[in-house]
């Protein structure tokens, strides 16, 4: 494929040749606003791989295979391809096949089978649409199929595309900052920091992009704007605990003593989505402490029972999603939960008080700075958007929020032994 066949814009042109084209470069970043063309961008670059280099076999993969389908799929790659003869598509497995061989597939990883399958195959190049849905864990292990062989081919890329998020997402700090995202070693220089490329997008360097469209960009306000016409990294608008505060309720150690602390613990299930364990502390006045976090996916139940056993303690009591079969694993390994009470409006509000900073200065609620998983989600949890201008019940958006049900469940078990066991919806 020739990409002046394409017709790129200057900038486009530059991301081609200067990033997607440079072998040095095997991550790319291209981020910024909504409907500034930077999957069709990679998507075409991918096609021109797929055509160049025979037996290529090339992963592009969404959160969900749904979106997937109609996003990458249905209004971008399936374009790109029908302009070329010979190629077949099927819109049945989402994969077009090439007459040398090569092969592009569009899948989700919502789904343990559809993970291993694509687990179960290595790739010339593997693209993360939409990655800020995508957890760092989930990257990390889908990149491991990032191994394919094909004769000639300079580089395999691993390639990244989104609308931005909060700048304590990982996507940030590994592909603007170019730190390690998480773990023991967070904050540091990524080791391949030098391989590493980005470019930022905006609605106005796509010059197809219809006024109306650009109209409505350009007339939101706040935060969204800031992220989908400006392409700027931002903490959300519509903060559901916007009374978080890093100088307030973050610390950086444990206080002294709290080893002798009454201990807690709150759990909330996942395998695709990450699976979300918490430890806390209460001090002698009933503030709880969060000392420790386990926050991974594509594990199961049984293994994650065998990390928790792993950190030491005598736990007053465990709470847990209600996930009957999950929950019989837990105790079947020696860890007895009890059901989480899962109203979530009377949740929220209950962790929004303990949040308070109460008369004495000091709020009810602490994290340790070590637990990054839940001090993200604590930044990025944001109420839903009414739809079509009409008023609807308010409720937060549900998109990574593990670690937010799993706070919202430890504290409305402390208020329910508070009230001497009574749970009073509403009340």
């Amino acid at each position: 494929m020739n990409p002046n066949q394409l017709r790129l814009t200057k900038k486009q042109s530059r991301a081609w040749h200067k990033i997607l084209e440079t072998p040095q470069y095997r991550r790319v970043l291209l981020d910024g606003g909504a409907r500034s063309t930077k999957t069709m961008l990679i998507c075409a670059w991918l096609v021109h791989q797929a055509v160049d280099y025979p037996g290529a076999r090339i992963l592009i993969a969404r959160k969900n295979r749904n979106a997937a389908e109609k996003s990458v799929w249905g209004e971008t790659l399936s374009d790109i391809c029908r302009r070329r003869p010979g190629l077949r598509m099927s819109d049945s497995t989402m994969e077009v096949s090439f007459s040398n061989s090569s092969m592009i597939r569009v899948d989700g990883l919502d789904d343990q089978d559809r993970v291993d399958k694509i687990l179960g195959t290595e790739y010339a190049h593997i693209f993360f649409n939409e990655a800020t849905q995508v957890s760092w864990q989930t990257v990390t292990t889908v990149l491991s199929r990032l191994a394919q062989n094909v004769p000639g081919l300079p580089c395999r890329k691993a390639l990244f595309d989104c609308n931005p998020k909060s700048q304590r997402h990982w996507l940030y700090k590994a592909g603007v900052l170019r730190q390690i995202p998480d773990g023991d070693h967070a904050g540091q220089p990524l080791p391949d920091s030098d391989t590493w490329a980005r470019m930022n997008f905006t609605p106005y360097d796509n010059p197809h992009l219809p006024a109306d469209a650009l109209q409505t960009l350009e007339a939101m306000t706040g935060t969204q704007r800031r992220r989908l016409l400006s392409g700027e990294w931002c903490e959300a608008e519509g903060a559901v605990y916007d009374e978080f505060d890093e100088d307030i309720h973050i610390i950086a150690e444990m206080p002294k003593g709290w080893e002798s602390w009454q201990k807690v613990r709150g759990i909330d299930f996942g395998y695709t989505n990450p699976f979300c364990c918490l430890w806390g502390a209460l001090d002698g006045d009933g503030r709880l402490y969060i000392y420790n976090e386990r926050y991974v996916s594509g594990q199961t139940v049984q293994v994650h029972a065998e990390a928790i056993k792993a950190i030491p303690g005598n736990y007053q009591w465990t709470v847990a999603d209600h996930d009957a079969e999950d929950r019989a694993t837990l105790h079947a390994a020696g860890i007895s939960t009890q059901p989480a009470i899962k109203d979530v409006e009377r949740g929220i509000k209950s962790v929004k008080e303990r949040l308070k900073v109460q008369k004495d200065g000091r709020s009810r609620l602490f994290i340790l700075k070590s637990c990054r998983e839940i001090i993200g989600e604590f930044y990025d949890y944001a109420w839903a958007q009414p739809k079509d201008g009409k008023n609807s019940k308010e409720e937060p958006v549900k998109d990574h929020d593990h670690a937010m049900d799993t706070v919202r469940y430890m504290v409305a078990q402390l208020d329910l032994r508070e009230r001497g066991g009574l749970w009073i919806p509403g009340k």
